[in-house]
């Protein structure tokens, strides 16, 4: 069965307990991530460095602070009871040192919390290079995960392969930190690879792989963004939708008529008190400004509720506006083709695109958020505790929040049309940012190349391997699946590496389409999408069987071969694990037939397992199929033991080996004797 291969997961060769062997194909080669890996592991140690000593700073702080301020509590009293009159100015200046180190405080503070995000980015660095998916797939990551919505056959590509989940080649990729970045990179990776898309998002991350420094200031801000900022799909909805104040025109005519008013009772109870002499008049004055505040705070509970919800989404705070436009502006450190050091212009091309959208021009995202932090600004007034007081009274007099909408929805007026594309730049700008890490951290892995001939639709792959797995453990093989009309048929026993090598293929064909290099020496493709039948599961609640759940999984890759064959710029590519296994073997040998008949028929190339070698005889599967195999070694020892493993090496022809029985000697259920 599958679910018995050790080697059919990305975490299989990884464990403490693993049978692995090392892998021949690739003992010459040095360990690609661990240049970076050193580099990245410095960096934390420098960080926890510094991060120790602020601490020391901090508690020091702590301890003035406390002391400062119990003495001025100290010498006020004795100074008010004791009739001590120099302790009045002692408690004073005590006080005001007690300020002064706050003020010195704050600094340090904020820094051990910068410090934090970033040994946050450089712990996330180094878990990826290795492959400790515990750390990687934090709660909110995966649940951000469990959000985006993909079609039906994407969604079951993605758990057969391992593309999207706990250990999965997003966490292997990724460093974002945002909703449009999660969002985007999780498309590139489950969307089809088309050779255009993935050739421009290579060169933009071939540019950007070596810009370490400006690539780790740019994880950190996107993590204090994703920390502090509100959820930019309602900031969207909320930018290109209505304006509320809009159909409530009365509200900003009030707003500007009881501030009138409000001027105008105040100057009637200065001239009654200082000019008049009058009480009548302050008292006119004073009744009719609380009458004023009493309809405006009135207002504030019944009316400004939905307002308040809108101050909420546009500007969840002022440092929130600001993160964000920090994050646009990081897109001004990119080349650009005017630069001097830039020797190969066309390399920027698709980022001078997103460089243009954030930071170029009145209507760039930075541009924007710069018009919206003075808006928020004006906003933070009723957040600030140091402010409050000063917003009471605009409220109450002038309906404040009223004035702070009004700027709002004029900003959303001239910006509403192209925010969506300020957070699709984005969302492309951080996945780019992402790959770009990957290339820097293996340089020996290839950039795939690809094939724009459609009379050349095969998949071509020497020292092709598991992205997943750490370089130690990892095995290489050479192998080509294609062209339409053939099949590759992977046989051989349990647990010999039949699922590992259709991962590997699968994994690294969507590797390629996101523009990111391969775990190949080389890996020669077409445009593709890719359909998989490996993990299926029944579903007792529906009353659907294993067998039925297999027949409409293979149904679904089927229909969508049927759509590809009428497009000429793409392929699909197969990849179908130990199928049908739910009926008996006579039944099933006809079943797989017919199904692969579909597929060649559909010109779709793919690859299947099995470790039924009365299916891999086959006469009609046998003359379309190129057949290789995996197997395993048993040795004996002298105490009479037997230990089975495996080199993971694929050969060609049909396996000559099974071993369930031996297995089900080796773990006590062979025959009594």
């Amino acid at each position: 069965m599958t679910d018995l291969n050790v080697n059919s997961g990305p975490h299989a060769n990884t464990g403490p307990n693993s049978n692995t062997s090392p892998d021949a194909n690739t003992s010459a080669q040095p360990s690609h991530a661990g240049e970076a890996l050193h580099r990245y592991r410095e960096h934390l140690a420098e960080i926890q460095s510094e991060r120790d000593h602020l601490k020391v700073r901090d508690r020091t702080y702590g301890t003035i602070r406390v002391v400062l301020f119990l003495l001025a509590v100290l010498f006020w009293v004795v100074g008010y009871y004791g009739d001590v009159t120099i302790a009045q100015p002692i408690g004073w200046a005590a006080f005001i040192g007690f300020i002064v180190a706050v003020v010195l405080n704050e600094p340090v503070r904020d820094r051990i919390d910068a410090l934090r995000r970033e040994r946050s980015v450089f712990r996330r660095l180094v878990a990826r290079i290795e492959r400790d998916w515990d750390r990687l797939a934090t709660a909110s990551l995966s649940r951000q995960l469990g959000e985006v919505t993909l079609p039906a056959g994407q969604r079951d590509a993605a758990a057969d392969l391992d593309l999207l989940g706990r250990a999965s080649l997003f966490h292997l990729v990724s460093m974002t930190a945002t909703t449009p970045g999660i969002r985007t990179l999780a498309s590139w990776l489950t969307g089809p690879a088309i050779s255009s898309d993935a050739i421009e998002r290579t060169k933009a991350i071939e540019t950007l792989a070596p810009l370490r420094e400006e690539r780790l200031r740019f994880y950190v801000t996107a993590r204090k963004v994703a920390e502090s900022s509100g959820d930019p799909d309602r900031f969207t909805t909320w930018a290109t939708g209505p304006r509320w104040l809009e159909s409530r025109k009365w509200l900003s005519g009030w707003a500007n008529l009881s501030a009138i008013v409000a001027i105008a009772f105040v100057l009637a109870m200065l001239l009654g008190f200082l000019v008049l002499g009058s009480a009548t008049w302050f008292k006119i004055g004073l009744f009719g400004l609380l009458g004023v505040g009493i309809i405006n705070v009135t207002l504030t509970g019944v009316a400004l509720g939905p307002a308040h919800a809108i101050f909420s989404i546009a500007m969840a705070s002022r440092g929130a506006v600001d993160d964000y436009r920090e994050l646009f502006a990081a897109a001004e450190r990119l080349p650009t083709d005017n630069d001097a050091n830039n020797t190969e212009p066309s390399n920027t091309a698709h980022l001078q695109n997103i460089r243009d959208t954030l930071v170029a021009g009145p209507r760039s995202a930075a541009a924007g958020m710069l018009a919206l932090q003075k808006v928020a600004a004006a906003g933070a007034l009723r957040q600030s505790a140091a402010t409050f007081l000063i917003y009471l009274p605009l409220q109450a007099f002038a309906l404040w929040d009223v004035r702070v909408l009004k700027r709002l929805e004029q900003w959303q007026q001239d910006y509403s049309d192209v925010v969506a594309g300020w957070f699709e730049s984005l969302g492309q700008f951080e996945s780019l940012m992402s790959l770009a890490a990957l290339r820097d951290e293996y340089p020996s892995w290839t950039t795939p190349e690809w094939k724009n001939d459609s009379s050349d639709r095969s998949v071509e792959a020497i020292g092709i391997g598991h992205p997943l797995l750490t370089d130690e453990s990892r095995v290489r093989n050479d192998v080509t699946v294609g062209p339409p009309g053939t099949l590759l048929l992977v046989t051989g026993s349990n647990m010999s590496g039949k699922s590992t090598m259709l991962r590997s293929i699968g994994l690294n064909v969507a590797l390629a389409g996101t523009g990111a290099p391969v775990c190949a020496t080389r890996f020669a493709l077409p445009s593709i999408e890719l359909a998989t039948s490996i993990r299926v599961s029944d579903n007792l609640s529906e009353g659907v069987s294993f067998y039925m759940a297999e027949l409409h999984r293979l149904k679904q890759v089927v229909d969508h071969a049927r759509r590809l064959a009428e497009k000429e710029d793409r392929v699909l590519l197969f990849l179908l694990d130990e199928i049908l296994q739910g009926t008996n073997s006579r039944e099933r040998q006809i079943a797989v037939v017919q199904v692969l008949r579909h597929l060649i028929g559909f010109e779709a190339i793919g690859a299947i397992s099995t470790h039924d070698l009365e299916l891999a005889d086959e006469p009609e599967l046998n003359s379309i199929a190129h057949t290789v195999h995996f197997r395993e070694t048993i040795t004996t020892d002298d105490d009479g033991n037997d230990t089975m493993t495996f080199d993971y090496q694929m050969r060609q022809g049909v396996s000559p080996t099974t071993n369930a029985l031996r297995l089900l000697e080796m773990v006590g259920l062979g025959p009594k004797a």
